[in-house]
């Protein structure tokens, strides 16, 4: 066993971001941002980039696609894996990403845009056929919120009852000029 006695101060970050996206009200925030540079050029040196948005509150790792002109890139197996959304969470990422985008329209003095659940259901209904089984579409919109959450798009607030953060994320994934695009695809 090879030990590792030099461990960076900044490790816990790196951590954090090989296992998904470091928001700014994780502990290891602010070790990201005092070590930016050194995490920055530590995903370089394997062809990762850290995307990082301190104003939204957010960071990420990305990783060039194959088909891109860096010939590099192409030889690197892939680090960031891509997921695929499904038809009904691509639909909430798409009404979530409108529900942001009103809220920053309004004169709100809150910093975090909330929905409940049930807003969550009303936003989704319309692009479903009308059920006979309402409790079915129910469960089906439940655990597609369930979904968003676990890929950090929503995150659920303790101590309520089905009320949700809309995570700014979802402003670096569905870009504002992208968004009418995207809904028509869905309609379609």
């Amino acid at each position: 066993m090879i030990e590792n006695d030099i461990i960076a101060p900044y490790a816990p970050a790196i951590i954090k971001l090989l296992k998904g996206i470091l928001y700014k009200d994780d502990s290891d925030w602010d070790l990201l941002l005092n070590n930016e540079r050194n995490v920055k050029e530590y995903f370089g040196k394997i062809g990762v980039t850290v995307y990082l948005d301190e104003e939204e509150g957010y960071a990420y790792l990305q990783q060039p696609d194959r088909e891109d002109d860096d010939e590099q890139a192409k030889t690197l197996p892939r680090l960031v894996k891509r997921v695929a959304l499904s038809w009904e969470v691509t639909l909430l990422c798409v009404v979530l990403r409108e529900e942001l985008l009103e809220f920053e329209a309004s004169t709100s003095n809150s910093t975090r845009c909330i929905v409940s659940k049930y807003k969550i259901h009303d936003l989704m209904r319309p692009f479903f056929k009308e059920q006979t089984n309402d409790v079915q579409l129910v469960k089906k919109f439940d655990s597609t919120i369930d979904r968003a959450v676990k890929l950090h798009f929503l995150k659920e607030l303790k101590g309520t009852e089905g009320e949700y953060e809309v995570r700014r994320i979802l402003k670096a994934k569905i870009p504002a000029d992208k968004l009418k695009e995207i809904k028509e695809e869905l309609k379609a």
